[in-house]
């Protein structure tokens, strides 16, 4: 149950980071455009929210011992997901048309994305080490994670490529990602709870 609770968590938070990706274009088009610049800037803060939160989240799994800390990160990322839309809406005020072109473009995506993704990015250490029960089978489950990671990847570029861009509003998928990462970790949570046996009593 442990790992299968570790495997779910990792390939659904690889999958929507994805998700989030491919829709952040079409978030920022009505403010500043579809260039390259807009696709560099995405790409970037994804990529920095992703490596700070493999960061934060080797530290997180070294301190702390919450059996639902991983269903808590999924919840956390729903939030953060939720929380583009409203400051989606104040785009205006949060990256004014005073500033250089650039900079506003950087400075709006990672307002809206950054932390979703470095929260995201926090899941697979903390699953990692939730997973291992010792270190000589340590190998065959850090690999296994990298390959369930980027299966969750792929999954949700070609869903939102092929099926959900061509079907649904950018909000609603950004909703709809928020609350399925919400439902999810309120759900890991409580099977990592009960997954976890009894402490044997004291004598």
């Amino acid at each position: 149950m442990r790992l299968a609770v570790a495997y779910l968590t990792v390939a659904v938070a690889s999958g929507c980071t994805l998700v989030l990706e491919l829709v952040a274009g079409r978030l920022l088009a009505p403010f500043v455009g579809v260039s390259l610049q807009t696709w560099t800037s995405v790409i970037a803060v994804v990529l920095a929210g992703i490596s700070l939160g493999n960061y934060a989240g080797g530290v997180l799994a070294d301190r702390t011992r919450s059996d639902r800390v991983l269903g808590l990160l999924l919840v956390a990322g729903g939030l953060a997901s939720l929380a583009v839309l409203p400051l989606a809406a104040g785009a205006g005020v949060l990256a004014p048309r005073s500033l250089p072109f650039v900079t506003r473009i950087v400075l709006l995506t990672a307002l809206l994305f950054f932390v979703p993704c470095l929260v995201l990015g926090a899941i697979p250490p903390v699953a990692v080490k939730r997973a291992m029960t010792g270190l000589e089978r340590s190998g065959k489950v850090v690999g296994r994670m990298y390959a369930v990671s980027t299966a969750g990847s792929l999954a949700g570029a070609f869903l939102t490529g092929f099926v959900l861009i061509a079907h649904f509003g950018t909000r609603a998928i950004i909703l709809c990602v928020g609350l399925t990462l919400i439902g999810l970790g309120a759900v890991a949570a409580a099977l990592e709870h009960d997954a976890v046996p009894p402490a044997a009593p004291q004598t």
